[in-house]
Protein backbone atom coordinates (compact mmCIF):
# COMPACT_ATOMS: atom_id res chain seq x y z
CA UNK A 1 0.00 0.00 0.00
CA UNK A 2 0.87 3.64 -0.85
CA UNK A 3 2.34 5.48 1.91
CA UNK A 4 -0.17 8.21 1.12
CA UNK A 5 -3.15 5.43 1.13
CA UNK A 6 -5.84 5.99 4.35
CA UNK A 7 -9.00 4.17 4.70
CA UNK A 8 -12.01 6.18 3.76
CA UNK A 9 -14.12 7.64 6.08
CA UNK A 10 -16.17 10.81 5.06
CA UNK A 11 -16.81 12.00 8.25
CA UNK A 12 -12.79 13.23 8.36
CA UNK A 13 -12.51 16.21 6.44
CA UNK A 14 -9.38 15.88 4.32
CA UNK A 15 -8.01 16.46 0.83
CA UNK A 16 -9.27 12.76 -0.15
CA UNK A 17 -12.56 13.39 1.19
CA UNK A 18 -13.20 16.66 -0.14
CA UNK A 19 -12.14 15.49 -3.57
CA UNK A 20 -14.77 12.72 -3.33
CA UNK A 21 -17.35 14.71 -2.19
CA UNK A 22 -16.58 17.87 -4.55
CA UNK A 23 -17.17 15.15 -7.30
CA UNK A 24 -20.26 14.68 -9.10
CA UNK A 25 -21.75 11.44 -8.82
CA UNK A 26 -21.36 9.49 -12.32
CA UNK A 27 -18.59 12.08 -13.32
CA UNK A 28 -15.58 10.89 -15.98
CA UNK A 29 -12.62 11.85 -13.88
CA UNK A 30 -8.76 12.21 -14.07
CA UNK A 31 -6.59 11.30 -11.07
CA UNK A 32 -3.25 12.67 -10.99
CA UNK A 33 -1.27 11.20 -8.52
CA UNK A 34 -3.89 7.97 -8.07
CA UNK A 35 -1.44 5.89 -5.74
CA UNK A 36 -3.08 2.51 -5.06
CA UNK A 37 -6.33 3.79 -5.20
CA UNK A 38 -6.89 3.68 -1.52
CA UNK A 39 -9.04 5.81 -1.04
CA UNK A 40 -9.80 8.13 -3.81
CA UNK A 41 -10.95 5.63 -6.70
CA UNK A 42 -12.62 3.68 -4.16
CA UNK A 43 -14.63 6.34 -3.51
CA UNK A 44 -14.90 7.97 -6.64
CA UNK A 45 -16.35 4.38 -8.04
CA UNK A 46 -18.95 3.48 -5.07
CA UNK A 47 -20.41 7.50 -6.23
CA UNK A 48 -20.64 5.61 -9.86
CA UNK A 49 -17.75 7.59 -11.58
CA UNK A 50 -15.49 6.25 -14.54
CA UNK A 51 -12.12 7.06 -13.35
CA UNK A 52 -8.65 7.23 -15.07
CA UNK A 53 -5.58 7.29 -13.37
CA UNK A 54 -1.78 8.79 -13.87
CA UNK A 55 0.86 8.10 -11.19
CA UNK A 56 4.67 7.88 -11.16
CA UNK A 57 5.26 4.58 -8.69
CA UNK A 58 4.77 1.50 -10.71
CA UNK A 59 4.20 -0.68 -8.08
CA UNK A 60 0.92 1.45 -6.74
CA UNK A 61 -0.18 1.96 -10.39
CA UNK A 62 -0.66 -1.59 -10.52
CA UNK A 63 -3.11 -2.02 -7.43
CA UNK A 64 -4.97 0.74 -8.86
CA UNK A 65 -5.00 -0.20 -12.40
CA UNK A 66 -7.76 -2.58 -12.18
CA UNK A 67 -9.91 -0.05 -10.70
CA UNK A 68 -9.32 2.52 -13.39
CA UNK A 69 -10.45 2.74 -17.15
CA UNK A 70 -7.05 3.12 -17.75
CA UNK A 71 -3.89 3.66 -16.23
CA UNK A 72 -0.61 5.79 -17.22
CA UNK A 73 2.87 5.19 -15.50
CA UNK A 74 5.31 8.32 -15.32
CA UNK A 75 6.02 11.58 -14.16
CA UNK A 76 2.79 13.75 -15.17
CA UNK A 77 5.91 16.73 -15.71
CA UNK A 78 7.41 14.92 -18.78
CA UNK A 79 3.69 12.65 -20.09
CA UNK A 80 2.37 13.71 -23.27
CA UNK A 81 -1.02 14.01 -22.05
CA UNK A 82 -2.78 14.27 -25.21
CA UNK A 83 -0.72 11.16 -26.44
CA UNK A 84 -2.15 9.39 -23.36
CA UNK A 85 -5.58 10.25 -23.35
CA UNK A 86 -6.06 11.71 -27.02
CA UNK A 87 -8.96 14.58 -27.02
CA UNK A 88 -10.68 12.94 -24.20
CA UNK A 89 -12.63 15.88 -21.52
CA UNK A 90 -13.16 15.15 -18.52
CA UNK A 91 -15.57 16.60 -15.79
CA UNK A 92 -13.20 16.55 -12.93
CA UNK A 93 -9.85 16.49 -13.37
CA UNK A 94 -8.07 16.20 -9.49
CA UNK A 95 -4.79 16.61 -8.47
CA UNK A 96 -4.55 15.87 -4.64
CA UNK A 97 -1.91 16.39 -2.74
CA UNK A 98 0.51 16.65 -6.23
CA UNK A 99 1.38 20.31 -7.51
CA UNK A 100 3.47 20.55 -4.32
CA UNK A 101 5.89 17.37 -5.76
CA UNK A 102 6.54 19.13 -8.91
CA UNK A 103 9.25 21.16 -10.14
CA UNK A 104 7.38 23.17 -12.48
CA UNK A 105 3.49 22.74 -11.28
CA UNK A 106 2.23 25.63 -13.92
CA UNK A 107 2.29 23.84 -17.15
CA UNK A 108 1.53 20.97 -15.58
CA UNK A 109 -1.92 23.07 -14.23
CA UNK A 110 -2.46 24.22 -17.66
CA UNK A 111 -2.06 21.07 -19.26
CA UNK A 112 -4.69 19.82 -16.87
CA UNK A 113 -7.01 22.97 -17.59
CA UNK A 114 -7.41 22.46 -21.23
CA UNK A 115 -8.38 18.53 -20.97
CA UNK A 116 -12.00 19.62 -19.07
CA UNK A 117 -15.11 19.91 -20.47
CA UNK A 118 -16.74 23.13 -20.88
CA UNK A 119 -18.19 23.06 -17.42
CA UNK A 120 -15.88 20.55 -15.83
CA UNK A 121 -14.01 21.65 -12.67
CA UNK A 122 -10.08 21.03 -11.33
CA UNK A 123 -9.45 19.89 -7.89
CA UNK A 124 -6.55 20.29 -5.98
CA UNK A 125 -5.08 20.27 -2.59
CA UNK A 126 -1.95 22.51 -1.71
CA UNK A 127 -0.70 22.52 1.88
CA UNK A 128 -0.22 25.74 3.85
CA UNK A 129 3.87 26.40 4.55
CA UNK A 130 2.26 29.32 6.89
CA UNK A 131 0.95 27.27 9.05
CA UNK A 132 1.26 27.17 13.24
CA UNK A 133 2.95 24.27 13.15
CA UNK A 134 6.05 25.44 10.27
CA UNK A 135 6.24 28.93 12.02
CA UNK A 136 6.44 27.90 15.41
CA UNK A 137 9.28 25.34 14.48
CA UNK A 138 11.02 27.59 12.42
CA UNK A 139 11.05 30.34 15.56
CA UNK A 140 12.72 27.28 17.37
CA UNK A 141 15.45 27.41 14.83
CA UNK A 142 14.49 24.35 12.90
CA UNK A 143 13.04 23.17 9.52
CA UNK A 144 12.55 19.23 9.89
CA UNK A 145 10.89 17.47 7.53
CA UNK A 146 8.86 14.45 7.66
CA UNK A 147 7.33 11.44 5.82
CA UNK A 148 4.05 13.03 5.45
CA UNK A 149 2.09 16.45 5.98
CA UNK A 150 3.23 19.96 5.80
CA UNK A 151 7.03 19.34 5.24
CA UNK A 152 7.16 15.88 3.50
CA UNK A 153 10.65 15.09 2.79
CA UNK A 154 8.83 14.77 -1.22
CA UNK A 155 8.16 18.30 -1.31
CA UNK A 156 9.78 21.05 -3.23
CA UNK A 157 7.39 23.75 -4.07
CA UNK A 158 5.71 25.47 -0.75
CA UNK A 159 2.98 27.91 -1.25
CA UNK A 160 1.03 30.51 0.96
CA UNK A 161 -2.16 32.03 0.32
CA UNK A 162 -1.13 34.31 -1.96
CA UNK A 163 0.79 32.30 -4.04
CA UNK A 164 -1.92 29.49 -4.70
CA UNK A 165 -3.80 32.09 -6.28
CA UNK A 166 -1.08 33.34 -8.32
CA UNK A 167 -0.80 29.65 -9.70
CA UNK A 168 -4.11 29.16 -10.96
CA UNK A 169 -4.38 32.77 -12.25
CA UNK A 170 -1.65 32.62 -14.17
CA UNK A 171 -2.79 28.64 -15.17
CA UNK A 172 -5.97 30.38 -17.35
CA UNK A 173 -8.54 29.56 -14.37
CA UNK A 174 -10.79 31.07 -12.32
CA UNK A 175 -10.62 29.76 -8.23
CA UNK A 176 -14.98 28.96 -7.57
CA UNK A 177 -14.30 27.79 -4.23
CA UNK A 178 -11.46 27.88 -1.53
CA UNK A 179 -12.08 25.20 1.01
CA UNK A 180 -10.12 24.85 3.81
CA UNK A 181 -8.92 21.84 6.01
CA UNK A 182 -7.78 23.02 9.54
CA UNK A 183 -5.44 21.68 11.76
CA UNK A 184 -4.41 22.91 15.31
CA UNK A 185 -0.45 23.53 16.03
CA UNK A 186 0.21 19.99 18.04
CA UNK A 187 -2.23 18.26 15.20
CA UNK A 188 0.05 17.63 12.44
CA UNK A 189 3.23 15.86 11.76
CA UNK A 190 5.57 18.84 13.06
CA UNK A 191 6.64 17.70 16.74
CA UNK A 192 6.11 20.95 18.99
CA UNK A 193 6.33 21.81 22.19
CA UNK A 194 3.61 24.09 22.80
CA UNK A 195 4.79 24.30 26.92
CA UNK A 196 8.15 26.42 25.81
CA UNK A 197 6.33 28.38 23.45
CA UNK A 198 5.32 32.04 25.34
CA UNK A 199 1.69 32.54 25.39
CA UNK A 200 1.64 35.71 23.82
CA UNK A 201 3.63 34.52 20.86
CA UNK A 202 1.53 31.72 20.72
CA UNK A 203 -1.43 34.45 20.54
CA UNK A 204 -0.02 36.31 18.23
CA UNK A 205 1.15 33.38 15.46
CA UNK A 206 -2.86 32.01 15.71
CA UNK A 207 -4.67 35.03 15.15
CA UNK A 208 -3.43 34.80 11.92
CA UNK A 209 -6.62 33.36 9.63
CA UNK A 210 -4.07 31.08 7.98
CA UNK A 211 -2.34 30.12 10.84
CA UNK A 212 -4.73 26.79 11.49
CA UNK A 213 -5.45 25.96 7.50
CA UNK A 214 -3.31 22.94 7.00
CA UNK A 215 -4.01 22.80 3.35
CA UNK A 216 -6.37 24.65 0.86
CA UNK A 217 -8.53 22.79 -1.61
CA UNK A 218 -9.48 24.52 -4.39
CA UNK A 219 -11.86 24.24 -6.98
CA UNK A 220 -11.14 25.96 -10.23
CA UNK A 221 -12.80 26.31 -13.79
CA UNK A 222 -10.95 27.23 -17.11
CA UNK A 223 -11.12 30.91 -18.10
CA UNK A 224 -9.51 33.77 -16.51
CA UNK A 225 -12.00 36.19 -13.67
CA UNK A 226 -11.26 37.92 -10.95
CA UNK A 227 -11.75 35.53 -8.56
CA UNK A 228 -13.93 36.78 -6.04
CA UNK A 229 -15.70 35.10 -2.23
CA UNK A 230 -16.19 31.60 -2.69
CA UNK A 231 -19.91 31.45 -2.08
CA UNK A 232 -20.70 28.32 -3.34
CA UNK A 233 -23.56 25.68 -2.26
CA UNK A 234 -20.46 23.21 -1.27
CA UNK A 235 -18.30 25.89 -0.14
CA UNK A 236 -21.29 26.58 2.26
CA UNK A 237 -21.53 23.41 3.79
CA UNK A 238 -18.18 22.19 3.69
CA UNK A 239 -17.41 25.80 5.52
CA UNK A 240 -20.30 24.69 7.78
CA UNK A 241 -19.11 20.78 8.45
CA UNK A 242 -15.72 22.62 9.13
CA UNK A 243 -17.15 24.57 11.96
CA UNK A 244 -18.86 22.12 13.17
CA UNK A 245 -15.89 19.52 12.92
CA UNK A 246 -13.83 22.38 15.00
CA UNK A 247 -16.32 22.98 17.77
CA UNK A 248 -16.16 19.14 17.73
CA UNK A 249 -12.47 19.27 18.83
CA UNK A 250 -12.69 22.23 20.93
CA UNK A 251 -15.46 20.62 23.03
CA UNK A 252 -13.29 16.80 22.80
CA UNK A 253 -10.36 19.55 24.50
CA UNK A 254 -12.74 20.94 27.19
CA UNK A 255 -13.55 17.63 28.12
CA UNK A 256 -10.20 16.50 28.32
CA UNK A 257 -9.29 19.76 30.91
CA UNK A 258 -12.49 19.22 32.68
CA UNK A 259 -11.84 15.13 33.16
CA UNK A 260 -8.14 16.45 34.18
CA UNK A 261 -9.95 18.63 36.67
CA UNK A 262 -12.18 16.45 37.76
CA UNK A 263 -9.28 13.91 38.79
CA UNK A 264 -7.24 16.18 40.16
CA UNK A 265 -10.15 17.45 42.48
CA UNK A 266 -10.90 13.99 43.01
CA UNK A 267 -7.66 13.51 44.13
CA UNK A 268 -7.42 16.14 46.30
CA UNK A 269 -10.61 15.17 47.68
CA UNK A 270 -9.00 11.18 48.74
CA UNK A 271 -6.23 13.22 50.42
CA UNK A 272 -8.26 15.47 52.32
CA UNK A 273 -10.51 11.52 53.24
CA UNK A 274 -7.13 10.58 54.10
CA UNK A 275 -6.47 13.23 56.50
CA UNK A 276 -9.67 13.22 58.24
CA UNK A 277 -9.49 9.26 58.70
CA UNK A 278 -5.47 9.97 59.89
CA UNK A 279 -7.37 12.66 62.35
CA UNK A 280 -10.41 10.32 63.24
CA UNK A 281 -7.97 7.72 63.95
CA UNK A 282 -5.23 9.89 66.35
CA UNK A 283 -8.66 11.70 68.19
CA UNK A 284 -9.37 7.66 69.28
CA UNK A 285 -5.73 6.75 70.30
CA UNK A 286 -5.87 10.32 72.18
CA UNK A 287 -9.37 9.47 73.59
CA UNK A 288 -8.17 6.06 74.74
CA UNK A 289 -4.85 7.78 76.01
CA UNK A 290 -6.99 10.07 78.20
CA UNK A 291 -9.52 7.25 79.37
CA UNK A 292 -6.45 5.67 80.60
CA UNK A 293 -5.16 8.25 82.35
CA UNK A 294 -8.22 9.17 84.03
CA UNK A 295 -8.36 5.64 85.29
CA UNK A 296 -4.83 5.71 86.47
CA UNK A 297 -5.48 9.29 88.16
CA UNK A 298 -9.02 7.66 89.35
CA UNK A 299 -6.66 5.11 91.46
CA UNK A 300 -4.03 7.67 92.65
CA UNK A 301 -6.71 9.35 94.19
CA UNK A 302 -8.38 6.32 96.10
CA UNK A 303 -4.84 5.66 96.69
CA UNK A 304 -4.44 9.56 98.37
CA UNK A 305 -7.90 8.73 99.97
CA UNK A 306 -6.25 5.91 101.90
CA UNK A 307 -3.29 7.35 103.12
CA UNK A 308 -5.24 10.06 104.25
CA UNK A 309 -7.36 7.65 106.31
CA UNK A 310 -3.95 6.10 107.95
CA UNK A 311 -2.20 9.34 108.56
CA UNK A 312 -5.29 10.35 110.51
CA UNK A 313 -5.54 6.83 112.09
CA UNK A 314 -1.82 7.39 113.05
CA UNK A 315 -1.67 11.38 113.78
CA UNK A 316 -4.98 10.01 116.59
CA UNK A 317 -3.28 7.45 117.93
CA UNK A 318 -0.11 9.56 118.74
CA UNK A 319 -2.34 12.31 120.33
CA UNK A 320 -3.82 9.77 122.33
CA UNK A 321 -0.75 8.64 123.19
CA UNK A 322 0.67 11.80 124.02
CA UNK A 323 -2.20 12.53 126.32
CA UNK A 324 -2.63 9.81 127.81
CA UNK A 325 1.79 10.42 129.05
CA UNK A 326 0.82 13.49 129.93
CA UNK A 327 2.56 15.18 127.08
CA UNK A 328 1.68 18.33 125.92
CA UNK A 329 0.66 18.28 122.95
CA UNK A 330 0.15 21.18 119.73
CA UNK A 331 -3.58 22.11 119.17
CA UNK A 332 -5.47 19.37 117.49
CA UNK A 333 -5.64 19.70 113.72
CA UNK A 334 -9.35 19.67 112.45
CA UNK A 335 -10.90 16.08 112.29
CA UNK A 336 -10.16 14.91 108.69
CA UNK A 337 -13.30 13.31 107.10
CA UNK A 338 -12.11 9.59 108.12
CA UNK A 339 -11.90 10.73 111.78
CA UNK A 340 -15.19 8.69 112.49
CA UNK A 341 -13.93 5.67 110.74
CA UNK A 342 -11.00 5.94 113.66
CA UNK A 343 -12.87 5.66 116.66
CA UNK A 344 -12.51 1.65 117.26
CA UNK A 345 -8.77 1.84 116.99
CA UNK A 346 -8.69 4.86 119.87
CA UNK A 347 -10.21 2.60 122.08
CA UNK A 348 -7.83 -0.49 121.17
CA UNK A 349 -4.89 2.17 121.97
CA UNK A 350 -6.64 3.02 125.32
CA UNK A 351 -6.18 -0.51 126.34
CA UNK A 352 -2.91 -0.69 125.36
CA UNK A 353 -2.02 2.11 127.11
CA UNK A 354 -3.78 0.87 130.49
CA UNK A 355 -1.26 -1.87 130.19
CA UNK A 356 1.49 -0.32 129.62
CA UNK A 357 1.29 2.18 133.06
CA UNK A 358 1.12 -1.22 135.13
CA UNK A 359 4.53 -1.59 134.37
CA UNK A 360 6.27 1.27 135.40
CA UNK A 361 9.60 0.26 133.73
CA UNK A 362 8.17 0.15 129.64
CA UNK A 363 5.54 3.44 130.57
CA UNK A 364 9.07 5.13 131.37
CA UNK A 365 10.80 3.96 127.81
CA UNK A 366 7.63 4.65 126.46
CA UNK A 367 7.46 8.52 127.65
CA UNK A 368 10.85 9.27 126.76
CA UNK A 369 10.25 7.95 123.15
CA UNK A 370 7.10 9.93 122.57
CA UNK A 371 9.16 12.93 123.77
CA UNK A 372 11.37 12.18 121.06
CA UNK A 373 8.85 11.83 118.05
CA UNK A 374 7.09 15.38 119.69
CA UNK A 375 10.42 17.38 119.38
CA UNK A 376 10.17 16.15 115.60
Amino acid sequence: MSRYARELDLRELNAHTHGILLTPPGSDVLDVGTADGHPVVQGLKARGCRVWGVEIDPEAAAIAAPLCEQMVVGNVEELDLTDSFGDRKFDVVLCLDVLEHLVEPLPVLRRLASMLTPTGILVASIPNVTHAAVRLQLLDGKFTYTDTGLLDRTHVRFFDRDEVGKLFADAGTTVIERLEVRREPHETEIPLDLSAVPEETLATIKADPDARVFQWIIVARPGVEVEGEATGLTTALLAQTGQLEKAVRESADHIIWLEGHLAAKTEHEQQLEQQATNLSNRVLELDATLRERVGELLVLDEQVKALRADQAVKEAYVAHLQQSLGIESAPAPTAPPVWHAAAPVHEMVDRAVTRLQRSPRTYRVLKATARRVRRR
